[in-house]
C-alpha cells in the first residue's frame, strides 16, 4: 500500500508518496518463465518443421504434436495461477481446462462440445498436472477420431469422489467406438503418455466400448 510523508522542509508543502518496493521474482516465477519460453520455442520449431513437409500423414502427426504442446502449456498456465496454494480444486481446474480444450479441438457452433461434470476434489498441483495431461490427450483424440468429419458429437469429462476416498475420472464420447480389426485404444504415443501419468498417480485405468462411443475411466485411491 503506498505511504505518504510530509515535506521535511515545509510541512504545508506538497506531500511525497513513497511506493512499496517491487516484489522480487520468486523461484516459482523464474521456473514458470523458463518453462513457458521452452514450450514457445518447441512450438515454433514444430511449426518451422511443418512448413517443409508435404506428406499428409507426417503433417497430421506434427499437428497432433503441436496440439499436445499447446495442451501442456495450458495445463502449466492454469496451475501457475494457483501456485501460491498447496492444493488445487481439481473440479474447477477441469472446468477451465475443458473450456480451453473446446476452443482448441472442438467446435461448439457445429455441435462439438466439451462438457465437464465436476466435483470439488482437492489435490496437489503435481497430481492436477498429471490429470490435465491425461484429459488433454483423451479429448484431443476423441475430437479428432471419434466422429466422422462434420458429424456433431460431444466429449464428456466427469469427476466423481469414491465412497472410501479417492476419485474416478471419466472421459467419454458417443462416436464410432472400437473399430473391428483396428488398433486398441491407448496403444499409440498418446496411450503411452496416459499410461505414464496414470502410473505416476498410482491409479488403475481402462477403456470400455460405450456402445456407441468409447469410455475411459481412471480410478485414483486415497492419497
Amino acid at each position: 500500500m503506498p505511504m505518504t510523508t510530509p515535506n521535511a522542509a515545509n510541512e504545508d508543502g506538497p506531500v511525497a508518496t513513497v511506493l512499496p518496493a517491487a516484489r522480487e521474482p520468486s523461484r516459482a516465477d523464474e521456473a514458470h518463465h523458463r518453462i513457458a519460453n521452452s514450450l514457445q520455442l518447441l512450438s515454433a520449431m514444430v511449426s518451422v518443421e511443418a512448413r517443409g513437409i508435404e506428406d499428409p500423414a507426417a503433417l497430421a502427426a506434427l499437428d497432433m504434436t503441436q496440439r499436445r504442446i499447446g495442451a501442456i502449456a495450458s495445463v502449466h498456465r492454469q496451475l501457475y495461477r494457483s501456485h501460491e496454494t498447496s492444493m488445487v480444486d481439481l473440479g474447477s481446474y477441469l472446468e477451465e481446462l475443458g473450456a480451453d480444450l473446446e476452443a482448441s479441438y472442438a467446435n461448439a457452433a457445429a455441435g462439438r462440445r466439451v462438457l465437464v461434470h465436476p466435483s470439488p476434489i482437492a489435490v496437489a498441483p503435481e497430481e492436477a498436472t498429471a490429470i490435465g495431461i491425461i484429459v488433454s490427450e483423451l479429448v484431443g483424440n476423441a475430437c479428432k477420431y471419434a466422429y466422422a468429419p462434420g458429424q456433431p458429437g460431444d466429449v464428456r469429462i466427469a469427476l466423481h469422489p469414491m465412497l472410501f476416498g479417492g476419485y474416478m475420472l471419466e472421459v467419454e464420447d458417443r462416436g464410432r467406438g472400437f473399430t473391428v480389426g483396428g488398433p486398441a485404444p491407448g496403444t499409440g504415443l498418446g496411450g503411452r503418455l496416459i499410461e505414464m501419468m496414470a502410473a505416476r498417480l498410482g491409479g488403475w485405468h481402462g477403456y470400455d466400448d460405450a456402445r456407441p462411443g468409447t469410455r475411459f475411466a481412471l480410478f485414483v485411491g486415497r492419497r
